[in-house]
């Protein structure tokens, strides 16, 4: 508003002051005129014809006095007793806007004009960006959440200096807001992996210069995947925020913590990704202070977890690195406390161990092999020996077990026991397992054509197989593509996978029954199943676990727990087959409790599709013929 009042005051005076100049040049003229320094054609009239006129500029020129002539307005110049003398207004003023005075005059004016009107623009412009400046500044303050209120008063740059100022009062909390958001863990609100590293390097750099030891933690929940898939994550993130606020009192207990000087974020103490958290300990006097640590941790794990009207238990395993003895640097000082955790698992989970560089050899060994096990699996590079389960009564065959044998080209024949975890571990457990059912399922078609008819083909099937394949279409699938008959078929499924499995998968089993496929629990007597739940399961084999055989005759409980399983098979009309039998007092104790089927070295190691079909196919071609099985004597006997 002070602007306009100052362009419209401007205008004014320049009004005036040419309304002034051009009065001035006016009058000169006339004088000019009058005393005959400036000609130009001039009016004489009579008084009698004098006719005063006043125009409307005559308040411009008040010493004037103006006539109207034929219709045209003079200007009096000379008057006497008998006539007039008068000149042209419009030819004075032809002179007066001629005057270089007036032309010098305008010419200045309008430069302030211009100068003035450039100014104008300029101060738009600014006020235009002060403007936007000024909105930008409180969409910034709007998103940093900061407490603002514009001045009641005061133009842009006094409504942008306040907004600096707001934001400058409020950097520090804006700086541990914005430091919170990029290094914590949006759950569990502990540091994440990426700044926990750092802070590691830090603290390393400075136990190196001290010759100094430090330790770190690894810890990754047992049975979490458990607590996920039974009552959802949601469920699982509550375990999650629990089970770090116990481990931040823990790291409070033992005076551990190491806050940041900006965020306040505790930097010893971090969420890695998923269940997995991790503990680091700085200027470590004595290696045994870690474990003391790790102990007070399993036990804070294993206290129960109140959610809603639940009770959750779980445990936890832990591995421990040492700076510098298992590592030198930050990343490698996690993989080794993570190899220990790993070997933790294995051992028995819930307890925790010390990396040593036996398990660095092993965890070497596990990533050669999986690395080579994917090569021959693309390459199939995988064989499958038969191992046959007979009746003791004649040694007749019930039927064979597909067992796969990998023989590496460079280590020779790798156990099954060492590659068949690897595979389920990292899911090439799938491909294999498709090649291992086909082919299984090809090989007895070939022996069922050859009269085999009452003789069915094993095969095992993992868990992770009948959670990522829709089994019974599976199945079927092979089946189809073999031709062999569904009765020919059965699946092994250990007991610990068949009592965790979901409905949806038990359905699918019951398919299979339903099509005529034979379904067995491997491995009985290992897992945790109760008889209510052994008479839901949709089995028709129980294998009894070789320990039991092993242990049957020299210890009384092994052998009751044998003898009623045995008679629970009876009860369930269930058959019960007798794994690991390699004595001949062995085979005779299962016969004697009425175990009809064993499987183990006495009556066969596992041999080849051509070593079975030497010796049953050849020789006995008429006893397949009229009963479609064969005999197959025990090893001693032969």
């Amino acid at each position: 508003m002070q602007s306009v009042f100052k362009n419209i005051a401007t205008c004014i005076v320049c009004f005036v002051v040419i309304s002034i100049v051009v009065s001035l040049l006016f009058t000169k003229h006339v004088v000019d005129l009058q005393t005959g320094r400036t000609i130009i054609p001039l009016h004489k009239q009579p008084i009698s014809a004098q006719s005063e006129y006043i125009p409307w500029y005559a308040f411009l020129l008040a010493d004037q006095r103006f006539l109207q002539v034929d219709e045209e307005t003079h200007v009096l110049l000379q008057r006497s007793q008998t006539e007039a003398t008068s000149a042209s207004v419009e030819h004075v003023m032809t002179r007066v806007f001629s005057s270089p005075v007036l032309l010098l005059l305008v010419m200045v004016m309008l430069i302030l004009t211009l100068t003035r009107l450039r100014e104008l623009r300029q101060q738009h412009t600014r006020a235009k960006a002060l403007t936007d400046i000024d909105r930008d500044l409180k969409d910034i303050i709007s998103g940093l959440e900061i407490d603002y209120k514009a001045l009641p008063i005061g133009g842009s740059v006094a409504q942008i200096s306040h907004a600096v100022h707001a934001i400058a009062s409020n950097i520090q909390r804006i700086k541990i807001n914005t430091d919170s958001h990029v290094f914590q863990d949006k759950l569990t609100k502990l540091i994440d992996r990426h700044a926990y590293i750092e802070h590691i390097s830090n603290e390393l750099a400075m136990a190196e210069q001290q010759q100094s030891k430090c330790g770190l933690l690894f810890i990754d929940l047992d049975g979490f995947k458990q607590v996920n898939d039974s009552f959802g994550h949601s469920f699982g993130d509550e375990i999650l925020i629990q089970v770090a606020e116990r481990l931040c009192q823990v790291v409070r207990q033992y005076q551990l913590q190491a806050l940041h000087a900006v965020h306040g974020l505790d930097q010893n103490l971090s969420r890695l990704g998923g269940d997995e958290f991790s503990i680091f300990i700085p200027d470590l006097k004595d290696t045994g202070f870690c474990t003391e640590v790790a102990q007070t941790i399993l036990g804070e794990i294993e206290r129960d977890f109140v959610l809603g009207n639940k009770l959750v238990k779980i445990s936890a395993s832990i591995g421990i690195a040492v700076y510098p003895d298992s590592a030198a640097t930050p990343n490698a000082l996690l993989q080794m406390s993570d190899v220990a955790m790993y070997r933790a698992k294995t051992d028995g989970r819930g307890i925790f161990r010390v990396y040593s560089p036996e398990m660095g050899n092993k965890i070497r060994r596990y990533h050669y092999l999986l690395e080579e096990l994917r090569l021959a699996i693309a390459s199939q590079n995988f064989h499958l020996s038969f191992q046959p389960i007979v009746h003791v009564e004649d040694c007749s065959i019930d039927y064979f077990e597909a067992l796969a044998r990998w023989h590496h080209p460079i280590e020779g024949l790798i156990p099954p026991s060492e590659f068949i975890p690897i595979a389920e571990e990292s899911n090439l457990i799938l491909d294999l397992g498709d090649w291992i059912l086909l082919e299984s399922c090809r090989q007895m078609s070939a022996w069922h054509n050859a009269g085999m008819k009452r003789v069915r083909i094993s095969v095992n099937v993992s868990g992770i197989q009948l959670k990522h394949r829709a089994i019974f279409d599976w199945v079927m699938a092979a089946l189809e593509k073999t031709g062999l008959p569904p009765t020919s078929l059965m699946l092994e499924i250990t007991e610990s996978t068949l009592i965790t499995a979901s409905d949806e998968i038990i359905a699918q089993l019951e398919r299979c029954r339903s099509a005529g496929v034979t379904i067995a629990i491997d491995d009985f007597g290992t897992g945790f199943s109760s008889l209510s739940t052994l008479a839901d399961l949709p089995i028709d084999v129980i294998k009894i676990d070789k320990l039991f055989i092993s242990q049957a005759k020299d210890n009384p409980k092994y052998y009751k727990i044998l003898n009623s399983i045995s008679e629970l098979g009876a009860q369930l009309d269930l058959k019960i087959v007798a794994e690991g039998v390699e004595q001949v007092d062995q085979f005779e104790l299962v016969k004697q409790m009425g175990i009809r089927c064993v499987q183990g070295y006495l009556v066969s190691r596992p041999e080849t599709s051509s070593r079975v079909g030497n010796k049953v196919l050849k020789s006995n071609m008429n006893h397949i013929a009229s009963t479609g099985t064969s005999v197959w004597l025990p090893e001693s006997s032969s």
